[in-house]
């Protein structure tokens, strides 16, 4: 999730409404991480514009993957109508802030 996600930054300008950089699917829910390193996964692709796609078992999953996959403000984020894809704005060590313009338009 990290080298994949974090590693858009320098695609940003290519993203637009037609024209989506895809980091690949959501891994939320796969048992690999923690539910803050999930929570961190599904807010960055929302922040790239990413396509939002579920790659655990939706059968199977519990109430915290459930609520961190069905977030609608943080869905709303990544559906703003404009496209753009956020970017890095700082980076110290391991810290980070990404930041997106939005449209001002989007609904949770």
């Amino acid at each position: 999730m990290s080298k994949i996600g974090f590693g858009q930054n320098e695609l940003a300008q290519w993203a637009r409404p037609g024209h989506w950089n895809d980091p690949d699917m959501l891994e939320v829910g796969n048992g690999a991480m923690t539910e803050d390193e999930y929570r961190t996964h599904m807010s960055l692709w929302s922040i790239l514009a990413a396509p939002l796609l579920a790659g655990n078992d939706l059968r199977s999953m519990n109430p915290a993957i459930l609520e961190i996959l069905t977030n609608r403000e943080v869905i709303a984020i990544d559906q703003d109508k404009d496209g753009k894809q956020g970017r890095q704005a700082w980076k110290s060590g391991d810290q980070e802030i990404w930041t997106r313009p939005l449209s001002g338009k989007h609904r949770p």
